[in-house]
């Protein structure tokens, strides 16, 4: 898959996104005792978009935010805190 195909991927709607595209994660099967650079190829390979998939009864969708400094624990926190803003 080219970078060009990715960032199309990236840029769908999850609105626009049908469940019978995508893949279900819990048939994604990852062989632990491969490299780094195995994994993610494996992972690519088995996915039908790396950006969304069938988890359950949903479709969950990834994305990173570019240009920022804050860190995944930057953002897990203020996720904890919007949760218990809510509650």
């Amino acid at each position: 898959m080219t970078m060009e195909q990715f960032s199309e991927l990236q840029k769908i709607p999850i609105t626009e996104l049908r469940r019978e595209e995508l893949s279900n994660i819990e048939e994604i099967v990852i062989d632990s005792t491969k490299s780094q650079k195995q994994r993610v190829q494996s992972f690519l390979e088995q996915m039908k978009n790396p950006f969304a998939q069938n988890v359950g009864e949903y479709i969950l969708q990834i994305g990173y935010l570019e240009q920022t400094e804050d860190s995944l624990n930057d953002r897990m926190i203020l996720l904890a805190r919007k949760q218990t803003a809510i509650l």
